[in-house]
């Protein structure tokens, strides 16, 4: 009976959880679709933007970069348009990256880190599939 209500629980957690990610996806969109040229979005932390993955036991990604103060609270969002941080249009669904970081609240700080955060992702994505690449050299 306890595992029931248990899993119930987890359930009802799991649902709140993608209705808050919901709500912040849709904000985040809106947020690209009025500044076009914006690579990243910088914004305070909301409930329910790492929920799922904490849910999962996963903990969110991190960048603090070196300019900004590690001892910090990693309170902010940087949220990363990927298609835009590559060149290429956004589509339909575009691919965008949320990474808990440091607060950044002056407009100029945001610009300047902006391309420092989009540099870090597109990094992190080509790392990540040169490691697929060699493991399917390797496989094959």
């Amino acid at each position: 009976m306890r595992q029931r209500v248990s899993a119930v629980r987890r359930i009802r957690q799991q649902r709140r959880q993608v209705t808050a990610l919901t709500r912040l996806l849709e904000s985040d969109r809106a947020w690209f679709d009025r500044n076009p040229q914006s690579m990243v979005r910088f914004r305070p932390e909301r409930p329910g933007d790492f929920g799922l993955l904490r849910l999962q036991g996963e903990q969110p990604p991190v960048y603090v970069p070196a300019a900004l103060d590690p001892n910090a609270p990693q309170s902010w969002v940087a949220v990363v348009e990927v298609m835009r941080a590559i060149g290429l249009p956004p589509v339909d669904g575009s691919l965008r990256c949320r990474i808990r970081t440091v607060p950044i609240r002056s407009r100029r700080l945001q610009a300047e880190m902006a391309e420092v955060f989009a540099i870090a992702v597109c990094r992190d994505v080509l790392a990540q599939l040169e490691t697929q690449r060699l493991n399917q050299r390797l496989s094959a």
